[in-house]
């Protein structure tokens, strides 16, 4: 599985959470309710998103939220 389809599953599944993206999701409930995918490609794909701006991180690195519009 290749980044873009992880940041799929991600993105998909925080909007079923949060569907106003308001809201900072944990990563450790996101690999809960992605059980198929590596925590590590979460979160390195995570870290990607962060730094293109598809995504804000907490500053300790353990939840995150999308960019809205984007």
């Amino acid at each position: 599985m290749n980044q873009g389809q992880v940041w799929k599953k991600i993105s998909d599944t925080y909007q079923q959470w949060d569907q106003d993206r308001s809201a900072l999701m944990a990563i450790d409930d996101l690999s809960e309710r992605l059980p198929d995918i590596d925590p590590e490609l979460i979160v390195r794909t995570l870290e990607e998103a962060a730094r293109e701006g598809r995504a804000d991180t907490s500053d300790e690195g353990s939840s995150f939220r999308l960019v809205p519009n984007h």
